[in-house]
């Protein structure tokens, strides 16, 4: 396979007498023409509870102002602008220094800390081990991950099912940390196809201290994602509920409100860090488009380089069981302000696919900002194309070690 992704695209905001100045810089990587996973509609079951670029400064154009009535609408298939070459740029420097993001040394196991959660699927007694919210799901004994005991969850989408026909263990509360550490085992029927589309399914989702016991997944202050789209592994992040919504940047640099002016609108800390109100640190996909009258959703995604769950035998087939790895470390806040050095990471049978060291994840405005749950909620929001299935098996959560 390939080296792992080094993440598309970076925005810089340099703060600069009080306002925020986009300049647009590339790094190393690949960017296809579809578009980002979705993470708008109805997120889970449980929901239902562009102006010219000089002198470093990018001049998004203006769509009319704040009386933008956006109908919905989301410009997913517009990617943002890819430039081949360079290196990520260090977003604290304000001359401009570039940072190449360091290179991960030691493999998975040295991002993995104290156990946190550990799910064999043995058997349907869910609740006896900390599941919450919904303590559904079939457990079938013919399926095993390697070095797995007593079965696995089968999740089987009917045709137009938007959900497991047996449904999940929906929640997992989990001890606060800053950092955290995800294993699971996943495989797939033959004829496995997922959504059909360039988005969904969803399958894994963290949330944090910030929101709720019993919230929904897509309209949280953070909500962070490890799923396989097109048979690519994708991690991703969303906070629409931390949107500054008088000044809105949509996919295609256009934007809604900010006074007339996206360079000159003086953001605070209390602003989305996932797409709406402008890039900080790596971006890979993008996403944001109105989510009702009054809120926006606001999310970014990182796709694996290489297709990790393939159609035809051999080492990626998707009808084998793979091993999944992903490691989250939200980033430091120092002196109110959030600092762009958080990390992710994703492994796919051990390979290291995705590494970023430039994500932010918090503001200022949530300093203390933990995550607390883990939510599994296999999602197909345009209902399954086929029948097909999924099995999980021996997933574990850890805290993260940061190495």
């Amino acid at each position: 396979m390939a080296q792992p992704s080094k993440l598309s695209t970076v925005v810089r905001w340099v703060v600069t007498g009080g306002l925020f100045w986009a300049a647009l810089s590339s790094c190393t990587g690949e960017v296809g023409s579809d578009p980002s996973p979705r993470h708008g509609g109805d997120a889970s079951p449980v929901d239902d509870a562009g102006g010219s670029s000089d002198s470093g400064r990018r001049a998004p154009s203006s769509d009319g102002g704040a009386g933008d009535s956006g109908g919905g609408e989301s410009d997913s298939e517009i990617e943002p602008p890819v430039a081949d070459g360079g290196v990520p740029t260090d977003s604290s420097a304000p001359d401009g220094s570039s940072t190449p993001t360091p290179t991960p040394t030691g493999g998975a196991a040295a991002y993995r800390g104290r156990l946190l959660v550990s799910e064999p699927f043995e058997d349907t007694r869910f609740g006896s081990r900390g599941w919450y919210d919904s303590t559904g799901g079939t457990v079938v004994t013919s399926e095993n991950a390697p070095g797995g005991t007593g079965g696995a969850l089968e999740c089987r989408f009917s045709p137009g099912a938007r959900g497991c026909d047996g449904g999940t263990p929906a929640r997992h509360a989990i001890d606060e940390v800053d950092a955290l550490f995800f294993s699971v085992w996943v495989k797939h029927s033959r004829n496995w196809v997922g959504s059909g589309r360039a988005y969904h399914p969803h399958i894994f989702y963290f949330v944090t201290n910030v929101d709720g016991d019993y919230v929904g997944p897509a309209m949280t202050h953070l909500t962070l994602y490890v799923e396989h789209v097109n048979g690519r592994g994708v991690l991703a992040l969303g906070d629409g509920l931390n949107v500054d919504t008088s000044c809105v940047l949509r996919n295609d640099d256009s934007f809604v409100g900010c006074g007339g002016s996206f360079g000159g609108y003086a953001f605070t800390e209390n602003r989305s860090v996932a797409s709406c109100n402008g890039l900080m640190g790596d971006v890979d996909r993008r996403e944001c488009f109105r989510w009702d009258a009054s809120s926006w959703y606001s999310a970014r995604a990182w796709r694996t380089r290489d297709v990790v769950f393939g159609p035809d035998p051999g080492p990626t087939y998707l009808a084998d069981w793979h091993h999944i790895e992903a490691y989250f470390a939200l980033n430091s806040v120092s002196s109110g302000t959030g600092r762009v050095d958080g990390s992710i990471r994703y492994w796919f049978d051990g390979e290291l696919q995705v590494s970023s060291d430039r994500i932010l994840f918090r503001t200022g405005a949530h300093p203390s900002m933990l995550v607390d749950q883990l939510m599994m909620l296999p999602y197909i929001g345009d209902g399954s194309p086929v029948d097909q299935t999924m099995f999980i098996d021996e997933l574990r959560v850890y805290e993260g070690v940061r190495p």
